[in-house]
This record gives structure tokens, sequence and C-alpha cells, in this order.
């Protein structure tokens, strides 16, 4: 049994081959091409995968891949009905997600044969699915509590589930546009930390600082039922989305806070302009409320 993993069309392009429940390769296209981040499909990394598994894409019977467009279909409908986002934003949700309709030709494509040849049936799974999967399957547990908290993958940006054996079980879901990576994210950006991954950057500020502004925090995010809201005030992404360019190069992200926010907290920092304790102060009151 060969089944190929592939993480395409999002940061950190990736691919891995299991064979006979055995994991075999795993890697990142930025490995081959040198570009952080890169974020289109990972034609470089599906061929090590194979060549290290001595096999070719005829012999794959399974693949995977890291979305499902059709997840949480009815929550997006509603979502856009309530509250006509952009056209803009439609029209970037759409984009990516019909890029999946020709995955089986762009594998045909990266591994030199016919579309055709390709027996494997191929699997979009649901984002926060392969997550669950990645941790708690290769884990020493029989039985586990699961808990994954993202940016956001297919609507969902938090999913509470239990995994047994080889099987998952999901509980509840936090939907789009309330999440807690998309609140480090903001603050990120705010903080004059651009790139695509900054947030290391930020955890890394924070005990620098102090919790000064922890109130503030509070206002933006904060519990509701057994999960947790955004105040959407102080954010424009549920209206515009977040502009990110993804296409064969390194992914870049466009601050998505509204004008509240720097009511807020004050301006946002420029990028590379110095570091000072205020900064020091935010990074740390943003890593204490993400811990709460």
């Amino acid at each position: 049994m060969n089944i190929l993993g592939i993480n395409a069309y999002h940061g950190d392009a990736s691919a891995s081959l299991v064979q006979n429940g055995q994991l075999i390769a795993a890697v990142e296209e930025e490995r081959f091409n040198r570009v952080k981040h890169w974020a289109g499909f990972p034609s470089e990394s599906i061929r090590y995968c194979l060549e290290v598994g001595g096999i070719t894409a005829k012999d794959l019977d399974h693949v995977a891949v890291s979305f499902n467009p059709k997840a949480n279909l009815n929550k997006k409908l509603l979502f856009t009905i309530k509250n006509r986002p952009s056209l803009s934003s439609l029209l970037d949700r759409f984009n990516k997600q019909s890029k999946s309709t020709s995955l089986k030709q762009e594998l045909a494509n990266a591994c030199g044969c016919n579309e055709t040849d390709i027996r494997a049936h191929i699997h979009n799974l649901e984002h926060h699915t392969t997550h669950l999967a990645s941790g708690f399957f290769v884990s020493p547990f029989e039985e586990a509590a699961i808990l994954s908290i993202d940016g956001m993958g297919d609507f969902v940006s938090t999913l509470f589930a239990a995994g047994r054996g080889n099987e998952l079980e999901y509980f509840s879901r936090t939907h789009f546009p309330h999440s807690i990576g998309y609140l480090y994210n903001a603050i990120t950006l705010y903080l004059g930390f651009p790139a695509y991954g900054d947030e290391y950057k930020v955890m890394g500020l924070a005990p620098y600082g102090e919790p000064e502004y922890l109130e503030e925090f509070r206002q933006l995010i904060y519990p509701k039922g057994d999960s947790f809201e955004l105040n959407l005030d102080y954010f424009n992404h549920h209206l515009e989305g977040i502009a990110m360019s993804w296409d064969d190069g390194a992914p870049s992200v466009q601050p998505f806070h509204s004008p509240a926010l720097e009511k807020l907290l004050g301006p946002a920092r420029t990028p590379k302009s110095e570091v000072t304790t205020k900064h020091q102060n935010i990074a740390k009151s943003l890593q204490a409320v993400t811990e709460e």
C-alpha cells in the first residue's frame, strides 16, 4: 500500500510517502527551491518521496490532500449570505478551491506521466483532520484527547476531538471568522513583522515585556461557551478577507486589523523600526491572553 500525502497551494508546501503503514519520506518544497515557506504545488517533494520509496506515480494507491473545498459548506454559505464579504475575497477563495479539481493532472505533470496512468484515489481531507491525524496516529497512545488550533483551514480555526485506535471522533468546531491564530497573526503584522511565519518573533519578544495590555487584549478575544470569539470591531478579515499572495513564491500577508485596533493600542510599528518597551509589552500581553 502506497499513500502519498500532499500539502499544496498553502504555506510550507510539502509531500510525504507512507508504505504499508510506515512513513518512508517527508520533505518541504523549500528544501529544493530554497524559497522559505513556498506555497505552490510541491513537485520536487513528490518526486523525491517516490524516488526514496522506489516507486512511480503509477504505483500509488491513495493520495491525501490537506484541504477539502466541500468541508463545512453550509457554514460557508450561511456566512456569505449573512455578511456579504467583498467580491475580491470570494474570488480569492474560489481560485484556491478550483485548483483542487486539477490535482491529478498536476501530479501527472510533476511525475512525467499521463493523468490516465495514475490509478490512485485522491482524498480531499478537511484541514484540521490532517492536523489531528499527524499528531495522534504517530503517537504512542491508543486513546487521546486532541486539540487542533490554527489560523484557518476549511473555514475552521479550532477543533476538539478524540482519537481511539485508528479512528477520530469530532466534537466542537470554532468557525471563521473567529481564530486565535488570526489574532496572533494580526498582532504580528501590527508589530511590524510582515513575513509569513513571523509569529515566532513575537513569541520570542514576549519574555522581554510585561503584560500591561491584558485588559485591552481581553477586549479583542474572550470566552464564548466552550470556545471563544474575536471582537470583530478590531479586524476586517470577515469583510475584506486577508490579502495573501500564494502563487509560486514565498507567501506574503497584508495587515488586517481595523483602525479601532490602533485607537486601542496606538499606531502600528513600521517594519525595521526600533522595537520599544511598548512593543515588548504588547507581545507579552498577546502571549498571556493566548495562553488564557
